[in-house]
């Protein structure tokens, strides 16, 4: 009997793929991937992951949102929305073993936090490498659209920033001309992590239309200081972002001399956000919150600010 040779439509149903499908490729931090269709099973190792996959309509197999090394658990905003995603270890420690079982198309990693167990995953599953947690907004902008591809939605993902774009020019109206440059700084009980212009956060309010004081330095997008290179820098505005339940090294510092020789101390323009929805989200759905709270704390009017945003 002759043997016909499988046509494309029959081969992609014996392979699981929709006969509509196409291969999608992307690049990332690692180089290139290429899947044979649409990704519809993804696992997410960042929450800005988390929070795109969710904004694109698309709801994650799996996700890191154990609270192993330390790490805080999905930001509030994020809490509800991810109720019923099965848990694949921390950002800090994915598990493996986890990862194997919700059976992703593909995996979600970020390039700085996972550079040591890239290779371990993408033995697993094809995997991602994105300037999450290092990257500025121009990088997470660029995240969101591969992300788009990577799940056949492409087109959402464009609406998506085209309307945080239409939103920040939006802010951008409330912004003070000639305001004085600021320092923003992630707060904890041991540290002050200030974050310049090449920052997420740092370079997401300098596009709302406020300067940045800082730049990169030594290479690092983030790093720490004391209180005397606080006082060195001599900010007009500080931006603090604290956790709710947490005491930060702000409040012994406020015990010294040195803190009431701050400018932004003296004109009153401390303004303080939650760093859990701040720092940690990065995504679409994240922005729409900080934007609404950078206006509604009369940051980028430079004006006192207002309940609930100034200095705890």
């Amino acid at each position: 009997m002759h043997r016909r040779s499988l046509t494309p439509l029959l081969l992609a149903a014996l392979l699981g793929i929709p006969a509509w499908a196409a291969p999608v490729t992307v690049g990332h931090g690692r180089g290139t991937l290429t899947l044979p269709a649409p990704a519809t099973r993804v696992a997410a190792l960042e929450y800005s992951f988390v929070d795109t996959l969710l904004a694109l309509g698309v709801r994650p197999v799996g996700a890191a949102l154990g609270t192993q090394g330390g790490d805080r658990g999905a930001p509030p905003y994020l809490q509800a929305q991810v109720r019923g995603i099965a848990a694949t270890g921390s950002r800090a420690q994915p598990s493996l073993e986890a990862l194997a079982a919700v059976r992703p198309d593909v995996i979600l990693a970020d390039e700085f936090v996972h550079k040591d167990l890239y290779p371990q995953l993408t033995r697993l599953v094809p995997t991602t490498a994105f300037q999450s947690r290092r990257g500025d907004l121009a990088d997470l902008n660029a995240q969101t659209l591969a992300i788009g591809r990577l799940v056949g939605r492409e087109a959402a993902a464009r609406r998506l920033l085209a309307d945080q774009a239409s939103l920040n020019a939006k802010a951008r109206a409330f912004a003070r001309k000639g305001a004085p440059a600021f320092v923003a700084a992630v707060v904890t009980p041991g540290s002050f992590t200030v974050h310049s212009d090449q920052s997420f956060v740092g370079s997401f309010l300098e596009a709302l239309g406020r300067k940045n004081q800082l730049a990169p330095k030594g290479g690092q997008s983030q790093y720490d200081l004391s209180l005397e290179g606080l006082v060195a820098l001599n900010p007009a505005s500080l931006v603090l972002f604290t956790a709710p339940d947490e005491v930060p090294l702000t409040e012994t510092w406020k015990k010294s001399p040195l803190w009431p020789r701050l400018s932004a101390v003296q004109r009153g323009r401390v303004y303080v956000f939650n760093r859990d929805n701040w720092t940690r989200g990065r995504g679409p759905q994240a922005l729409k919150l900080m934007v609404a709270e950078t206006i509604r704390s009369r940051f980028l009017q430079d004006a006192a600010p207002a309940t609930g945003f100034g200095t705890p």
